[in-house]
């Protein structure tokens, strides 16, 4: 047998719900990411489904800027074909979340797309599937970070996946998504 439960008296009335609408503050939308708005657009689109909400789109990577959003980890002796690019500036908390499709990229023709990703962790198949190896390499916190490459010849949509989703967790760092503006659009942005 359930037990009584105690009687409820509901109001006759419809309350009034226009004095709260009239106190909320309007809504204000952006037209247009930040990183749209700098003069050039490598990256049409951008879609992140890790767990940290702050990963997003920075244009203009050179040292002394953050690598991530969640550390204080600036660039240092950033090489000369990463310097000016656009960056995602990712979360490295999110190094072990695991996802086939972390982060999306809609890229422009004729940019190059380089990911810089931990020396110390075996390559994942998305990373050696979509970009080249290079002999180049960059540190952060401390890191190595070999470059991959790809050089786009028409608009693609990349996809790339977890960073170390089965590594152990040992020591590592998230990896890090440059998009570089080729000759042709360079002068294309002048």
């Amino acid at each position: 047998m359930m037990p009584a439960m105690p009687l409820v008296a509901l109001s006759k009335t419809h309350p009034d719900w226009t004095a709260l609408a009239s106190a909320t503050p309007p809504m204000t939308v952006s037209s247009a990411p930040e990183y749209a708005l700098a003069g050039h657009r490598l990256i049409d689109m951008f879609n992140y489904t890790g767990p940290t909400e702050l990963v997003h789109v920075e244009v203009g990577a050179s040292d002394g800027k953050n690598v991530y959003c969640d550390r204080d980890y600036p660039f240092e002796n950033l090489p000369s074909r990463l310097t000016g690019a656009d960056w995602v500036q990712a979360a490295d908390a999110d190094k072990f979340y695991p996802a086939a499709d972390l982060m999306q990229l809609a890229v422009k023709a004729g940019t190059t797309v380089y990911v810089a990703y931990d020396a110390t962790l075996p390559s994942p198949d998305w990373l050696r599937r979509q970009l080249q190896p290079t002999s180049s390499s960059l540190v952060i916190a401390g890191r190595p970070m070999k470059l991959f490459v790809r050089h786009l010849r028409a608009d693609e949509s990349l996809t790339f996946g977890s960073n170390a989703a089965d590594a152990g967790k040992k020591p590592c760092n998230m990896y890090v998504v440059f998009v570089k503006a080729g000759k042709s659009q360079t002068t294309a942005s002048r």
